[in-house]
């Protein structure tokens, strides 16, 4: 976690002195979540939703007239909730440090092509069962780097611009290490998310 952090401090440092005009903001986003789960054995596959939010600080750094690079660091909360008969049974819950690395192409219209990548560190993994919380993360594979593509449009507002868009994540890494009693190695399972980009 140490080395994370510093990693973290160099690169962030390391744009803010080399590149003029990098735009520092505030970002507080909700998203939805798919966790994709599928049965090695029978190849049979299933789907359960979430949802959570993105808050943080994105970067900014335009080094022409159509293309920029955008990082940051944001908190991000994952919750994948059961219900039965609308009354909550389990529900598992992960938030990570978030680190997008992406490029934003700008097209016609006023509107910018994201794409790149980025990671996520797990900081926090909890699963809740009627009313009562253990910690999951051991079972937990904690780096989750992803691929990712969206769509956003810029829009001034006073002395600053508002970002407005939607970003697609697919994690390459299983979310579950199924080294444990929690999670069985038979089952694999994957996060594809969707995030509502506002950022100021």
């Amino acid at each position: 976690m140490r080395k994370f952090t510093l990693l973290i401090f160099l690169l962030t440092c390391g744009f803010a002195s080399a590149q003029k005009g990098l735009k520092l903001g505030v970002e507080a986003s909700p998203a939805w979540h798919i966790n994709i789960q599928r049965d090695v054995s029978t190849s049979i596959t299933s789907n359960t939703t979430g949802y959570g939010f993105n808050i943080g600080m994105p970067l900014r750094w335009g080094f022409s007239e159509t293309m920029a690079f955008q990082t940051g660091l944001s908190f991000d909360m994952m919750l994948f909730d059961v219900r039965f008969n609308k009354q909550l049974q389990t529900s598992n819950r992960n938030g990570s440090i978030h680190l997008p690395l992406q490029l934003s192409y700008g097209l016609s219209g006023g509107w910018n092509l994201l794409v790149g990548t980025g990671f996520n560190y797990m900081i926090l993994n909890r699963q809740w069962v009627f009313g009562l919380t253990s910690d999951i993360s051991i079972a937990t594979n904690k780096f989750q780097p992803y691929g990712a593509l969206g769509i956003s449009t810029m829009m001034e507002r006073g002395s600053g611009i508002f970002e407005l868009g939607v970003i697609g994540r697919f994690h390459f890494i299983d979310l579950y290490n199924g080294d444990t009693t929690f999670s069985d190695p038979v089952f694999r399972n994957w996060v594809c998310s969707f995030d509502l980009a506002l950022r100021y």
